[in-house]
């Protein structure tokens, strides 16, 4: 799923939750392609193996109205009442660098 970055300023979301709800990180991204806003996503592991999914974003508003929406609710609903774990970081993304091209990091 990995493609070109989006160009700075943007946002990302950034997911990671155990393999076993991938399922839902999935329908979460497929969600997120529909939504104004959504420039593009890239998924890769972390040390630990457990996936990690970035979701990149035009603004705040776009991450916003993602957020509120019908299913992802359901989503988060299932995990306050403890059935799945994952993590959610918001990041401005202000400079990307391209070190493989001599680009300072």
């Amino acid at each position: 799923m990995s493609q070109q970055l989006p160009r700075p300023p943007c946002w990302a979301v950034i997911f990671s939750a155990p393999a076993k709800p991938a399922d839902l990180a999935g329908r979460m991204l497929r969600l997120a392609q529909l939504q104004a806003g959504y420039l593009g996503a890239e998924a890769t592991e972390d040390g630990d193996g457990m996936p990690v999914t970035r979701c990149y974003w035009d603004d705040v508003d776009a991450i916003a109205a993602w957020r509120v929406h019908a299913e992802h609710l359901l989503a988060r609903e299932s995990d306050r009442q403890g059935r799945l774990q994952f993590s959610l970081q918001v990041d401005r993304i202000e400079q990307v660098a391209d070190v493989s091209r001599g680009g300072d990091a």
